[in-house]
């Protein structure tokens, strides 16, 4: 019968020479038929034509179809009603379709990690190749910078050599110009007659130096290495970038103010309590998110972000970096980015400034590495407030960056406090108020921990431009001109109040927070 025959041969299954055995497809046929499969070529399902998944060199290699084996050894099979062999049969097609399933399933993952594993060798192949070439090229820098450094110190050599000679002759002409005869004008010119080789021998050792090809060679292969490393980093950033810069559309929807303007709208509407548009609120969502691509986007390329400023010819740059969620914007500096950098405008970044709470950051440094940052959320729009938001960016030119902390005041006592800012000289000697913004009217609030505060101009030995923070409470004290409050970082401030000399402490950088 069917059920009990191989289905090529038709021939009766066996235990011997006709012995049923198992493709990876699920199908079954006896030893002899597998046999010659195989002296045939590849061993392959007569049925659905699949390959068989593990490789085989005789019959015997095939697994052995134990459930049918053991079927056939029932001594009651041969009697069994048609009934049983029905059954027989539909329970073996059920085993089949299960085991075909999982087959189908084994076969596609195989399949997919055989193209993983081309794909994998392929690109460590080229990885190998990129990084030999790598190094390649690193070698040829440091082979230009030993001859550089070799031509230069020959160079510095003949210069000094040169002077020596420069002098020598100097003196020569001034003995032969304070010769009052002829025999004394002769003396000096057969005394100097040694001199003169010598200098002919120094010029003609000069000339060869000049010939020298270094410089030329070491100009020629920084010029490929930064047009490759210009290109490398475009290419990563200008997709992204390109979406960062917003379309005709959102221009017009969403006007741009004139910088001073944004600044002090925004702390108006900080101050008034007034909610920005749902459209303005998503854009400035949107704009966020894209220019935190470009920060990841730069980071994988080894590259820094830096957002640029012209106006009328002036070029100013501020670097924006990030940490953790937060966006920073560093104060502006003169001059362009440095190379190897990617650029954005100035003013896509400096509209990201959150219009309902302005927080700008002091970075303090001591021991000679960086301790950490300060964000100060300012309270108002006031002339005092907007002075302190433009040291912080340097939108008006100076900055508080790389100013000392002057002094700690109260030192462990109730309402201590750091003092600082003095821009101009760095001593608490100066410290003008930048130019327009006058004083303003004052307020009074009582002292608490974090509070940000001003100077009276007419204070004896504070200036405009200078801040006190409060480090603990002081319910007793009232401070007319506050500025804000420390959000984060009071800790670190109460840090630097406790080194033996406060001053040690510098706001080593300074900025805005966009998010």
């Amino acid at each position: 019968m069917a059920s009990q025959d191989c289905q090529v041969c038709l021939e009766r299954y066996d235990d011997e020479a006709r012995r049923p055995r198992c493709l990876s497809c699920g199908h079954t046929l006896c030893t002899l038929c597998v046999a010659d499969i195989i002296e045939r070529g590849p061993l392959y399902c007569p049925f659905c034509r699949v390959n068989h998944v593990s490789p085989v060199s005789r019959a015997e290699d095939v697994p052995v179809n134990f459930t049918l084996v053991s079927l056939l050894q029932d001594s009651g099979l041969s009697m069994a009603p048609r009934s049983s062999e029905a059954l027989l049969s539909v329970v073996k097609h059920e085993v089949n379709e299960r085991t075909t399933g999982q087959l189908v399933v084994c076969n596609c993952q195989l399949a997919r990690l055989k193209d993983l594993q081309q794909r994998l060798s392929a690109q460590t192949k080229l990885q190998e190749k990129h990084i030999h070439a790598l190094r390649s090229l690193l070698a040829r820098h440091e082979e230009h910078l030993r001859d550089l450094n070799d031509a230069s110190a020959r160079t510095r050599e003949a210069v000094g050599e040169g002077e020596g000679w420069k002098r020598a002759l100097e003196l020569s002409q001034a003995r032969v110009n304070c010769a009052s005869s002829l025999l004394e004008v002769t003396a000096v010119h057969q005394e100097d007659g040694a001199l003169e080789v010598s200098v002919k021998g120094w010029s003609e050792k000069s000339c060869e130096l000049l010939k020298t090809q270094v410089v030329q060679a070491a100009e020629e292969m920084e010029s490929l290495t930064r047009v490759a490393l210009e290109a490398v980093v475009e290419r990563n950033m200008t997709t992204t970038v390109s979406a960062v810069t917003p379309t005709k559309c959102e221009m017009e929807n969403l006007p741009r103010m004139a910088l001073e303007t944004a600044v002090e709208m925004g702390m108006t509407t900080a101050a008034t309590g007034i909610t920005p548009t749902k459209c303005q609120i998503t854009y400035d969502s949107d704009k966020s998110q894209l220019l935190s691509e470009v920060l990841r986007k730069a980071r994988v390329v080894g590259s820094e972000v830096w957002a640029v400023l012209d106006e009328g010819g002036r070029p100013r740059c501020a670097k924006v970096t990030q940490v953790d969620c937060r966006i920073f914007l560093h104060a502006l500096i003169e001059g362009t980015p440095p190379i190897y950098t990617h650029s954005v405008p100035y003013e896509d970044v400096r509209n990201l400034v959150d219009q309902t709470c302005v927080r700008t950051f002091l970075e303090l440094s001591w021991s000679g590495r960086v301790q950490g940052r300060v964000i100060i959320r300012l309270f108002n729009a006031t002339c005092r407030c907007l002075q302190f938001f433009f040291l912080c960016s340097g939108e008006r030119g100076p900055s508080y960056a790389n100013t000392r902390l002057l002094e700690t005041e109260a030192r462990g006592q109730s309402g201590e406090r750091v003092w600082g800012g003095d821009y101009m000289n760095n001593d608490g000697s100066g410290g003008a108020a930048l130019p327009g913004l006058t004083m303003g009217e004052l307020s009074s609030q009582s002292v608490t921990a974090g509070l940000v505060a001003g100077f009276c101009y007419s204070h004896e030995h504070r200036r405009p431009s200078h801040f006190v923070i409060y480090n603990n409470d002081c319910p007793v004290l009232y401070e007319e001109c506050p500025l804000g409050r420390v959000e984060e970082g009071l800790e670190l401030l109460r840090d630097a109040a406790r080194l033996p000399d406060v001053k040690d402490a510098v706001v080593s950088d300074c900025g805005l927070v966009l998010s």
